[in-house]
């Protein structure tokens, strides 16, 4: 009996689901028609660009509305049925109405697993073929040939590169500072300046010229050396020049590598940290949504669609401002970027779990 209700909510749930899912999608697509008539008025698009141009705005697009379509899907499935008196049978044969939502939410973390996925894999990929199409051309950002104030830390050892000025394409490099630390990283137990050293690309190995060598804390000065190397110090120039990214286009594998190797040459990471927090939160907000959704739909007998779906918009566009808001607190560094990301879900999550409490009763 028990399974027979499950497949019963279970279904409804999808197909509600589904159709809001759809309309939502339908009411963003139809906003942006509007920008394809004109860009293929100008003769910027052709009409297949203007197909494959609405369908990269589709994965964004699933992943914008999917809580929305979930809170109106939960909304509507349990308010049907409370609407034809089937939550109070159920309730009333001892069916607690946790148990009655049981699949409902299950069905809900697996959409925002899908939603997760989508993120992580299909956005990035259409985002970038989204700006190609309105830019009409496929454009590359090249990193610049040269930097000045370089730092970076050695991958996975224990020195530090200071330089005034680098060139990745001839390898060059002025006032060179190599700091070596001990294996813990919080003792200096040796210095190397050089006014000049060059990187040799056959070797791959930094050459040093006139270096000078001071060891342990007392900075006791070694002999000077015409030409110092040392095959540890192998770190190519192109890596003291990382170039600047739109992170909305990078998968999680992509911004945690770009993350570290940001923080390797003393860049800014928080613009990548937000939304690397953004990717692993946002997605799970239509699992955390889904108890409010089905909990309010419980308690609306009358008038079902109009204030389902208008408790539906203030909730929903509630939860975007809620989470622009922390995102910007985390973009100025008043928050961890991951503990702003999490927030929201977790204010939703407790006044959801509150509210399935009270539609025991």
């Amino acid at each position: 009996m028990v399974r027979i209700i499950d497949r019963y909510i279970s279904k409804n749930f999808i197909k509600s689901f589904m159709l809001s899912l759809m309309a939502f999608m339908g009411i963003f697509i139809v906003s942006q028609l509007f920008r394809v008539v004109k860009y293929l008025s100008d003769g910027r698009f052709t009409p297949s660009d203007a197909v494959y141009y609405i369908v990269t705005l589709l994965p964004r697009t699933f992943i914008d509305v999917a809580p929305l379509a979930i809170l109106l899907g939960s909304m509507m499935t349990i308010s049907s049925m409370a609407s034809n008196l089937e939550i109070i049978s159920l309730k009333t044969s001892g069916i607690k109405f946790k148990r009655i939502v049981l699949f409902p939410v299950i069905i809900s973390a697996i959409i925002s697993g899908i939603v997760f996925f989508v993120n992580d894999t299909l956005y990035p990929i259409s985002l970038k073929i989204n700006r190609d199409l309105r830019r009409g051309e496929v454009q590359k950002r090249v990193a610049p040939v040269e930097k000045r104030n370089a730092f970076l830390r050695g991958e996975d050892s224990n020195y530090i590169y200071l330089m005034q000025k680098i060139n990745r394409e001839s390898g060059l490099a002025e006032n060179i500072e190599i700091i070596d630390m001990n294996e813990n990283f919080n003792r200096v137990e040796r210095i190397i300046t050089a006014p000049q050293g060059r990187y040799n690309f056959t070797k791959k190995v930094w050459v040093l010229k006139d270096a000078n060598i001071y060891y342990g804390d007392d900075n006791k000065k070694s002999k000077s050396k015409e030409y110092f190397s040392e095959n540890k110090y192998k770190d190519n120039p192109e890596n003291f020049i990382t170039l600047t990214v739109e992170p909305r286009t990078l998968t999680i594998k992509e911004l945690k590598k770009t993350i570290r190797e940001m923080k390797s040459i003393g860049g800014d990471t928080r613009e990548l940290l937000v939304e690397l927090a953004n990717r692993y939160s946002f997605p799970f907000a239509s699992f955390v949504i889904s108890f409010l959704g089905l909990a309010l739909g419980g308690r609306y007998v009358r008038g079902t669609s109009a204030v389902s779906l208008g408790v539906c918009v203030l909730l929903g566009y509630g939860y975007y401002v809620v989470q622009a808001s922390f995102e910007a607190m985390s973009s100025n560094g008043f928050l961890n970027p991951f503990v702003g990301g999490w927030i929201p879900n977790i204010i939703f999550l407790v006044v959801g779990i509150y509210l399935m409490n009270k539609a025991e009763y």
